[in-house]
């Protein structure tokens, strides 16, 4: 069998061992909730606002609170999670989310939500946000042992690619069938008991030869900043990362502009679009476990490489052939190679990153290695609108640039 070895022991680790890994099992509980309730959130605050306001241009707005800020504020949220402990920063932000939710909820029932008062709630909920985001994956490193990094990371990103496919059905028929005031109430308890699991573990105290200095918050955030600058592989991971992810951000325009095209179609575009995308994102599911078993200490570079070329040729020539069973296949093949790149991503970041600095870069690396997403969607809603087969050819690009830049740019094994 396939497998990574416990330096310990010398016996491989499987799924069910790491899942019987003490905290481990409740880790994944509280980012599922905590992640299932954020994507929920999202589609159901476009969907309140639309509807009570009347105006997709505050939809808008809305989603730019919900998500900007946060990505502003990473480094300092960074540098709370080394100072807080990351146990404590988890829980406070799921509590805070929580409460915030409850009263937009609260506010709305009360016919009292005004647009200011409900962007300050969306930004105050944002601005606290990178500190689940990145803490959970600080975690789950402290939990594990170093050889099983790569397994409990493809544990973790299948429940994320599961929850991409389940948050917008869940949001959608909640909103239907019980309205927006008890659907964000639902949010805001799921929030809540993700807190109450975060807050059941208790995180080791991390192991470093070196801890940095204790320093006001913003130099440390700074600090946070220029480590990873600073550091070969996290350098290069943010350069080949942000030009996979304008790779995906181009795909979000350009399948609902394909599928509408090649139906002819508008009233059945919703529909192929969501199945093409839960299509991908079971694929993901796939791909984060199979790369869990294949992918170890040494053979990160390679198979992130691998999976993003791989990706590449999905997109075009594969996913440009002109069908929606194409594009299906396309998208298939691009959700399995996901899977292994983002478990080869964090599996080499985790492993060198100095345990002191993981919350600080990873709560940056985040934020920098999504950069190119916000890129790709308005790229690929540029060049679309001329050609769908270019703009995959673009998109296919730039996924072979982001292979390029992990080959040349990322360290081999000192």
């Amino acid at each position: 069998m396939l497998g990574v070895s416990d330096d310990s022991t010398g016996t491989p680790l499987s799924y069910r061992q790491v899942l019987a890994s003490p905290n481990v099992p409740q880790l994944l509980l509280a980012a599922s909730l905590s992640r299932l309730a954020e994507g929920v959130l999202l589609f159901v605050v476009v969907l309140y606002v639309i509807v009570e306001f009347g105006s997709a241009s505050l939809a808008g707005l809305s989603a730019f609170f919900l998500t900007l800020p946060g990505f502003l504020v990473s480094p300092v949220a960074g540098a709370v999670l080394d100072r807080l402990g990351v146990v404590r920063a988890v829980v406070l932000d799921t509590l805070s989310s929580a409460v915030l939710i409850a009263t937009i909820a609260v506010l709305s029932w009360a016919d009292a939500l005004r647009a200011p008062i409900l962007f300050v709630l969306l930004t105050l909920y944002s601005l606290t946000s990178p500190l689940t985001s990145g803490g959970i994956r600080t975690l789950f490193p402290r939990f594990v042992p170093e050889p099983a990094y790569d397994k409990a990371n493809a544990l973790d990103l299948s429940t994320f690619s599961v929850i991409d496919v389940v948050g917008p059905l869940i949001a959608g028929a909640l909103f239907a069938g019980i309205g927006a005031n008890p659907t964000l109430l639902c949010v805001a308890v799921t929030y809540a008991l993700a807190a109450a699991s975060v807050a059941l573990l208790r995180e080791p105290a991390p192991e470093t030869e070196h801890p940095p200095p204790r320093q006001h918050l913003l130099r440390a955030a700074w600090d946070g900043v220029v480590h990873l600058v600073r550091n070969p592989t996290l350098r290069a991971l943010a350069v080949s990362y942000s030009l996979y992810q304008a790779a995906s951000g181009m795909l979000i325009v350009i399948v609902p502009v394909a599928v509408g095209r090649w139906l002819g179609d508008t009233d059945g575009t919703e529909r192929y679009v969501g199945v093409l995308w839960a299509v991908a994102g079971l694929a993901g599911t796939v791909g984060a476990l199979v790369a869990g078993r294949l992918v170890g200490a040494g053979r990160e570079r390679a198979y992130m490489v691998g999976a993003t070329l791989v990706c590449a040729a999905a997109i075009f020539p594969v996913s440009a052939l002109g069908s929606i069973v194409a594009l299906g296949a396309g998208l298939a093949l691009v959700g399995l190679s996901e899977g292994a790149v983002n478990v080869s991503l964090l599996s080499l970041r985790q492993r060198r990153t100095e345990p002191a600095w993981l919350g600080r870069v990873m709560t940056v690396s985040i934020s920098v290695n999504l950069m190119g997403f916000p890129v790709g969607t308005l790229l690929g809603g540029l060049v679309v609108t001329h050609s769908v087969t270019v703009a995959l050819a673009v998109a296919a690009a730039l996924a072979v640039g982001s292979a390029a830049s992990a080959r040349l740019l990322v360290p081999g094994e000192a």
